[in-house]
């Protein structure tokens, strides 16, 4: 065995790694926790918002008469998109969110950071 530093990973990690890593751990522990107290939260669903939203067959009709499949595929991705910022889609929006940020921070931290450790 050699006397080094082979034992200690983080040794070898420069310090622009080493705060982003505590960034991405600290990034995924908040969206979490945040995401857990949303979803304990959350209200339950309106019904009333399912029974007249786009699911209405005489609304898709409509929208269809007026401005083409288009129109209709258009008002579904506006209602899933806005869905996902109400209730309990809200906590895993958060979540998933903070996940992919603190990714992006491990990821950043791993392969761009500099070669050569500091210090």
């Amino acid at each position: 065995m050699s006397g080094g530093n082979d034992l200690n990973p983080a040794a070898n990690h420069s310090p622009f790694q080493k705060r982003l890593y505590l960034a991405g751990t600290v990034v995924a522990l908040v969206a979490l926790i945040a995401a857990a107290i949303i979803y304990a939260t959350a209200p339950a669903p309106d019904s009333a918002v399912s029974m007249y939203g786009i699911a209405d067959p005489r609304y898709q009709i409509e929208l269809q008469r007026i401005g083409g499949n288009a129109a209709v595929l258009m008002a579904q991705l506006h209602q899933w998109f806005d869905g996902l910022w109400h209730g309990t889609a809200l906590a895993y929006t958060v979540a998933v969110l903070g996940v992919l940020l603190a990714g992006a921070c491990f990821f950043i931290g791993y392969f761009f950071a500099d070669d050569e450790p500091q210090g």
